[in-house]
């Protein structure tokens, strides 16, 4: 008898991910697909649809074959970018990437008309190339004959939904990373509509996330080898994804994705929106729960900070060795201060990465702890920033993604920010929220408690410290 299992779908920008887990959450098979970025000019960088579709299909294929009975799917993607479609649910040209900023001077001349506050009071983001709006301004000066003739702009999670299931939405995730969406009406803006030349009936409807969109259609079956009639769930932003495999919930754990940024989500059911706007919070909706909202806020270079010192200060197989040496560090005196902005910092555009007190005694692992503490220092901030937006605190950070595994910097992470440091067990966590959130959807399951690795409580306070990081900090 073949196992019964969720499936959940990673649409990422770098592999596309399928993976099956048991009713419990424990992963029985996963399959990846590299995601071909395509460049028509220099500078310019889009994504085919219909390639992206059809690695999500081989992926599909692959965990298929194990032999599990799937019972529901639920898609998670990135976000920003969305797929041109004609009449027939067809892409007409390529998705446009989340980080290509060729609508950046689009976007300039926008706020001469409209405020970076009033931009953030309607759709809880801040300005920026990479949403949505900035490139369907591009397309309106650049090329409004394609933008007249779209009949639907779906993200990536609402085309391979519509592939499967021949319905089309999206969800309040995605939505709001479009910079289109009116986040306290819950419903596309006008307004914001008519700046880039688009209509209301250009865009999906819009439903909570972790909701139902379609069943998969016999076509999709005969192409994936999923059984027709399973429910196929919108599980939306990637990073919000991973919030419900994390378990987060109002009063609840902060989870903090690690990658080459840094990204600390956290569940509200009210935020102070002006004060969100002031310590550079974004904010979107989420599910239909008591935390009904996600904060984010992001360290633009975490990995890239430990990446670019490691390569730096060794050579081959660098950041094994620089680890290594953040752990010798930790028997060494006083340090230096790293202010990790290499790639800025967005509410101080100006702030750039440096060392303060650095001096001719310090030696590679003393600068190599010196860069973990200053991404902690800055990590804990930004979560005490987010703390008093919500009017909550948050007592456990359950970090995810690849530098979860350092044992030097979750150490290090508990110490600075005074908490305890959860470990997630499934590094997959996108697809695990997807596949989980699909579950309770269906009604296949009621109950679900994220597994943890590794346990880190605080050992070493390091208040005097951080005290003397957000001197050096607020004195730039």
């Amino acid at each position: 008898m073949r196992q019964q299992a969720l499936i959940g779908i990673d649409t990422g920008s770098t592999h596309v991910k399928a993976a099956a887990f048991s009713l419990g959450g424990e992963r029985l098979a996963l399959a990846r697909r590299r995601v071909t970025v395509h460049h028509s000019r220099p500078g310019f960088s889009e994504y085919d649809a219909g390639e992206i579709y059809g690695a999500v299909g081989e992926c599909l294929r692959e965990i298929l074959a194990t032999g599990i009975a799937p019972l529901a799917v639920g898609i998670a993607s990135f976000g920003e970018s969305v797929v041109p479609l004609g009449e027939n649910g067809e892409p007409v040209d390529k998705a446009i990437a989340w980080f290509d900023d060729r609508g950046q001077p689009q976007l300039d001349k926008l706020l001469e008309t409209i405020s970076p506050e009033r931009l953030f009071a309607l759709t809880g983001q801040f300005p920026s190339p990479k949403f949505t709006l900035a490139k369907l301004l591009w397309l309106r000066e650049h090329r409004p004959g394609l933008l007249a003739s779209v009949n639907k702009f779906a993200f990536m999670q609402d085309y391979v939904a519509l592939r499967l299931t021949g319905q089309l939405a999206t969800e309040y995730s995605l939505a709001s990373r479009s910079m289109l969406f009116d986040v306290a009406a819950r419903e596309w803006s006008g307004e914001l509509l008519e700046f880039c030349g688009i209509s209301r009936d250009q865009l999906p409807r819009v439903v909570p996330s972790g909701e139902i969109a379609g069943r998969v259609r016999a076509e999709a079956a005969a192409q994936t080898g999923l059984r027709s009639g399973i429910p196929v769930c919108l599980t939306g932003h990637d990073h919000a994804s991973a919030t419900f495999a994390a378990g987060l919930h109002r009063e609840g754990p902060a989870l903090d994705s690690l990658g080459t940024s840094e990204t600390s989500m956290l569940a509200a059911a009210n935020v102070d929106e002006s004060l969100l706007y002031r310590r550079g919070i974004g904010f979107y909706p989420y599910r239909r729960d008591d935390a009904p909202l996600r904060c984010i806020a992001s360290i633009q270079a975490c990995g890239a900070s430990i990446e670019w010192a490691a390569g730096l200060l060794f050579e081959g197989e660098a950041l094994p060795r620089f680890f290594a040496a953040a752990e010798q560090g930790r028997a060494a005196g006083d340090l230096p201060l790293f202010l990790p902005f290499p790639r800025g910092l967005q509410e101080r555009p100006g702030m750039l990465a440096s060392f303060r007190g650095l001096r001719d005694i310090h030696d590679r692992p003393a600068l190599c702890l010196a860069v973990l503490e200053g991404l902690c220092f800055e990590h804990r901030r930004r979560l005490e920033d987010g703390e008093a937006c919500t009017g909550q605190r948050y007592p456990v950070v359950r970090a995810a993604g690849r530098l979860s595994s350092q044992q030097v910097f979750m150490q290090c992470k508990a110490d600075i920010l005074g908490r305890r440091v959860e470990v997630l067990a499934e590094e997959e966590a996108v697809s695990q929220g997807a596949a989980m959130q699909a579950g309770f959807a269906c009604g296949a399951v009621d109950r679900y408690l994220p597994g943890i690795r590794a346990v880190y409580e605080p050992a070493r306070p390091q208040g005097e410290r951080y005290e003397r990081y957000l001197e050096l900090l607020f004195s730039r």
